[in-house]
């Protein structure tokens, strides 16, 4: 069985190349179903989520081997409680506005008033210890209802971005049992995977796991709206589940994680940046 670590590659790192680092061991807190983790690029930290001991973990940008935490949010104060599995794998980071969303899904969270299961925690960048979120988007109005949504923010526009059944588009500091502004759904948008989301601000793009693959939509779509580019990874890779990405700009880049495959593809995709 592996054990929980966050490895290190270089980004033109090929087949069976070992990484450049790796981020493990007892004193890290790192655990198993995590299933996806942030970077802050402005103040240089890795966001983790820590799903079996309900916390969200913060270590520095260079963290290497057995190293502990710079800082750890858990406790009864914050909400994060309950099922500690699949509603609790994701966490995103925020470093232009210095906050962290949690989304959680059925039984990922138990604070009282809030209204309903599944929704999102926000958290100040900087707590520390058991601390209250500065706010809960959760509630009928909201949409949000999965078993483990996924979220993903603009800054650039302002925007928070919720896969639930679809996407739901909120304003940014959106709180409470608020509306989607939008929401992308319906048999035009091909359906929508498992796995992590993620935007392009500059572009005002999302990127989110579909049925086949990967799928592109704008900020500004609203309703049954086909994707504006398909990204048919799963013809690629063979099937299994793609449960992550990223959009490196400078390389006109993205790379995508095979869960089930245990390796993550590089595509070059110029006409997403153009």
């Amino acid at each position: 069985m592996t054990h929980p670590q966050i490895a290190a590659f270089a980004r033109l790192a090929k087949e069976n190349q070992p990484p450049v680092r790796t981020l493990e061991g007892q004193k890290t807190l790192l655990s198993r179903t995590m299933h996806g983790f942030s970077y802050d690029p402005i103040h240089d930290e890795i966001v983790v989520n820590s799903p079996l001991s309900q916390a969200i973990l913060v270590f520095r940008g260079g963290a290497n081997g057995e190293e502990a935490p710079l800082r750890i949010i858990q406790g009864p104060k914050t909400g994060i409680l309950g099922m500690g599995y699949a509603a609790l794998s994701t966490v995103t980071a925020d470093p232009e506005n210095n906050e962290i969303f949690l989304p959680v899904g059925s039984g990922g969270y138990r604070t009282a008033g809030t209204g309903g299961p599944e929704g999102v925690l926000v958290f100040d960048r900087m707590a520390n210890g058991d601390v209250a979120p500065k706010r809960i988007l959760t509630g009928p109005d909201t949409q949000i209802r999965a078993a483990t949504p996924q979220v993903a923010v603009d800054p650039v526009h302002n925007l928070l971005i919720v896969k639930s059944n679809g996407l739901l588009i909120f304003d940014r500091a959106a709180g409470g049992n608020a509306k989607p502004l939008r929401v992308i759904r319906g048999p035009k948008t091909g359906g929508f995977g498992g796995g992590q989301i993620t935007t392009y601000p500059e572009k005002g793009l999302i990127l989110s796991n579909s049925m086949d693959g990967w799928a592109v939509w704008k900020i500004t779509d609203d309703g049954d709206v086909a994707p504006r580019w398909r990204i048919p990874v799963r013809q690629i890779t063979g099937g299994g589940q793609n449960s992550g990405i990223a959009v490196i700009p400078n390389y006109k880049e993205i790379m995508v994680a095979s869960a089930l495959q245990n390796r993550v593809l590089t595509f070059y995709f110029p006409e997403m940046f153009e």
